[in-house]
């Protein structure tokens, strides 16, 4: 009963650290000071919507970032990225660590705090951990730097140029998909450094520190000549999350050869498809304009952004692990196996639950934000040719905001207050998950001791 009660208080300290993370920077970016002389003053709601994208690693914006704000309101805004894509309580978590480390050791609930953020591996001590996600993510995002640098600083003062690639960097890293420029990326399209940086970035943020805490145990483990296997969980998320890039990529490229959206040569063709590919997975930088993609391409990176990133990453969306373990069930149930097989291990009962639970919370999300956004945007007029054609536009920009991507069909700038903050509200729950954003506001169960009696139900 305790653990079901430290379990809840967790899940609603996650929740209220997002909550006021967010509330402050809205109030910061609200501020005369944040925003460029001569720009129409930021509405309070435009200022959460900001904030909430932001904070959420989503990349959806209503005001274009580079004219709109001023140098302190795009530092508020990429220091919310920074605490967004790590997580508030993950720099809570560190602080705490390196007091307690000094007098009796990092707490349990903060090492359970930890292990829910991130995972954990039993050869490395929590605290060490912690450093270990701090350096990584300083040194990748301090590299992706220093290349985007090159090629920005060919087209800007230095000074500017440093201030671009830091910007990028942070929130190419963490997922974001915010850009000072006003196309985006879009100027970058056919330039191998800047999408090359980038997508690194994104794939390095995606994947989950707790991978990258098991390779280099494996790389120690070849050096030093001992046998160190990587365990289910890396090999799952580093084989699906190539297989989506490659299949995407290639998909892509296909559907958009002739297309307006794609450049003329080849070579581009492929950059750019491979780019969306990367970043359709809960990045949201765009080096094509979305609205001139074909609909089957958007059906396409719609469902790549519902499967997102992977666990204990600065990416959203259901995750890499989630997808293959439904493909797995899949499979399973089609060849009659007893139980579900994955990578030659079989998967506990609990798992398999827990990811049908969590696709079940993502399509019932993505039902109610449609919804909402067509009873906001259109209202109770008849239907029409034009809400028929919004209908794609709406799908797309719902599950933009639950898979905290960022791309969008050209719609939200055009929302009405109502839906922003349906778009807000969607943005939130898909950082958190739905799930822990269910048990935060319902509270936990305790398991019954008891069973019903059993009776049959004709399914199909």
């Amino acid at each position: 009963m305790s653990s079901a009660v430290n379990e809840l208080s967790l899940s609603r300290l996650l929740v209220v650290s997002f909550i006021l993370t967010i509330l402050v920077g809205a109030f910061l970016l609200w501020l005369p000071v944040s925003r460029l002389d001569g720009v129409a003053p930021v509405s309070w709601v435009d200022a959460l919507f900001t904030s909430t994208s932001a904070v959420c690693v989503t990349g959806l914006t209503v005001r274009d970032t580079g004219t709109t704000f001023s140098l302190f309101g795009q530092v508020v805004i990429i220091v919310l990225i920074q605490v967004g894509g790590l997580g508030f309580l993950t720099f809570s978590t560190y602080f705490l660590s390196r007091f307690y480390d000094r007098k009796q050791g990092l707490g349990a609930q903060h090492r359970h705090l930890l292990e829910i953020s991130h995972g954990s591996v039993d050869t490395i001590h929590p605290a060490q951990l912690l450093r270990a996600i701090f350096l990584f993510t300083f040194a990748a995002e301090l590299v992706g730097a220093l290349l985007l640098f090159v090629r920005f600083s060919e087209t800007h003062p230095a000074a500017q140029a440093g201030w671009e690639a830091v910007f990028h960097a942070i929130s190419a890293f963490c997922n974001a998909g915010f850009g000072l420029f006003e196309d985006n990326l879009m100027g970058y399209r056919a330039d191998p450094l800047v999408s090359g940086t980038i997508m690194t970035l994104i794939v390095m943020g995606g994947l989950g520190f707790l991978v990258y805490a098991e390779l280099w145990q494996w790389f120690l483990g070849k050096v030093q000549k001992r046998r160190h296997r990587l365990s289910l969980h890396s090999r799952l998320v580093l084989r699906t999350s190539l297989l989506l890039i490659v299949v995407g990529g290639v998909a892509i490229s296909a559907l958009e050869w002739d297309g307006e959206a794609m450049g003329d040569q080849p070579w581009v063709v492929m950059l750019e498809s491979f780019f969306l590919s990367v970043s359709a997975r809960t990045a949201g930088f765009n080096s094509v304009d979305t609205g001139l993609l074909t609909a089957p391409t958007l059906f396409l990176v719609a469902l790549l952004m519902v499967i997102g990133g992977s666990p204990g990453s600065t990416a959203g969306g259901m995750k890499t692990t989630t997808a293959a373990v439904c493909f797995f069930m899949l499979r399973s149930k089609a060849f009659n196996r007893p139980r579900v097989e994955c990578l030659e291990r079989s998967l506990p009962e609990e798992t398999v639950n827990k990811a049908m639970l969590v696709v079940t919370g993502y399509v019932l999300a993505i039902i109610i934000g449609v919804f909402l956004l067509q009873l906001t945007e259109i209202g109770r007029q008849p239907f029409s040719k034009l809400s028929n054609d919004l209908f794609l536009g709406y799908l797309f920009e719902t599950i933009s905001a639950l898979g905290t991507v960022g791309l969008s069909a050209n719609i939200t700038p055009t929302l009405s207050s109502g839906g922003k903050l349906v778009i807000v509200a969607l943005m939130f729950v898909g950082r958190i998950g739905p799930l822990l954003a269910a048990t935060a506001v319902i509270g936990g169960a305790s398991k019954i001791q008891y069973a019903f009696a059993e009776e049959n139900v004709n399914i199909g």
